[in-house]
């Protein structure tokens, strides 16, 4: 970076956000919008050469903060009275605490929303006399004989962004039965505050696991990812991996397969099934018949809870898919040759 360079960050990072936007203290909000358009418009980073794109890049980020400070009344409020200090570690009104403001480097997505479209070229054109201002001061040319349409492709283009991260939270099926909150840590690619600078930190965020998630369940924080200059910053993409279970065994999505082991007696007798639920619910089944080893014993509604968007993890009635109980029969490794002769007796009878 050349010494100009340094030079004009460290100016931008001594101004305040009415200097960046080129305003006085007491502007009202349409001046503020006014001078973003003007301003974005001029250090739009797609408006310059290759070689001054970070420098742009910079300065745009710098208005985009500028902007979506001054132009929310609650933070302009804090802003006007406890600065940049308060703006970001956050103040105490009324008695409650109010969380530090953080701008996300999405200087892109702020001029999108704020103009109607990313591409400034196309907002060059709607007004010649901007157009022709903008050009003069940045020596930008325009070939007047490229066709429109070749200049519209360029705003029909994605907006690029960084590659977004992906991570696999282990979830056991008591915890997908039941819901939660777990806490996630991950590294992330981060641009520092008053530079142009990107590092890798550890970021961490709580993922709310609703009841019925399996392991097809996505969960995505929009903007959450990586941050890069000039691009829009990633999204932190959570898959759900779903842990095996010792007792109980998830099938079509919503239905539970549970395995009790039983002895022959038990089987012959048609004991019920006492078995603890995956929310540690003790229930019992009674069985009316005798036990074989293909006996299925279906208990509606007490399998897994049935996803649906609209539930939370405090939702209580919630409708359930179904358990079956599958019998594992313990036979004895030896019977006396009497008792044997009784049992074949007593069954030849039956």
């Amino acid at each position: 970076m050349s010494s100009e360079e340094k030079s004009l960050l460290s100016s931008l990072n001594a101004k305040d956000y009415y200097q960046i936007l080129e305003l006085p203290r007491n502007c009202s909000q349409e001046e503020i919008s006014e001078a973003y358009r003007n301003l974005s418009l001029k250090y739009h980073p797609k408006v310059t050469s290759a070689e001054n794109s970070a420098i742009y890049e910079y300065y745009f980020q710098k208005l985009g903060e500028a902007y979506e400070v001054l132009s929310d009344p609650k933070k302009k409020e804090i802003f006007d009275i406890f600065g940049k200090e308060g703006l970001y570690n956050g103040i105490l009104k009324n008695g409650k605490q109010i969380e530090g403001y953080r701008y996300l480097g999405n200087g892109h997505e702020i001029f999108e929303k704020f103009m109607g479209t990313s591409n400034p070229f196309t907002l060059i054109r709607e007004n010649d006399k901007k157009c022709k201002e903008i050009k003069e001061k940045e020596n930008i040319i325009i070939d007047a004989a490229k066709p429109n349409n070749e200049l519209d492709n360029n705003e029909k283009e994605k907006e690029k962004k960084t590659k977004d991260i992906i991570i696999e939270l282990e979830c056991s099926l008591e915890e997908l039965y039941s819901g939660c909150i777990k806490n996630v840590k991950y590294k992330k690619k981060k641009i520092c505050s008053d530079t142009i600078i990107v590092e890798e930190k550890e970021e961490n965020i709580d993922v709310e696991i609703l009841k019925g998630y399996d392991k097809n369940s996505v969960i995505v924080f929009k903007g959450m990812g990586n941050e890069t200059l000039g691009e829009k910053n990633s999204d932190l993409i959570i898959k759900i991996k779903e842990k095996k279970n010792n007792l109980f065994k998830r099938v079509n999505k919503n239905d539970l397969i549970y395995i009790h082991e039983i002895t022959l007696a038990q089987a012959l007798n048609g004991d019920p099934v006492r078995l603890t639920t995956l929310d540690n619910r003790k229930i019992a089944v009674s069985i009316d018949e005798i036990i074989s080893p293909s006996t299925i014993k279906k208990v509606p509604g007490e399998g897994m809870p049935i996803y649906k968007k609209e539930l939370s993890i405090r939702d209580m009635e919630i409708e359930k898919g179904d358990l079956y109980i599958k019998f594992h029969i313990i036979f004895p490794e030896y019977i006396d040759p009497v008792r044997k002769m009784e049992i074949t007796k007593l069954l030849e009878n039956e």
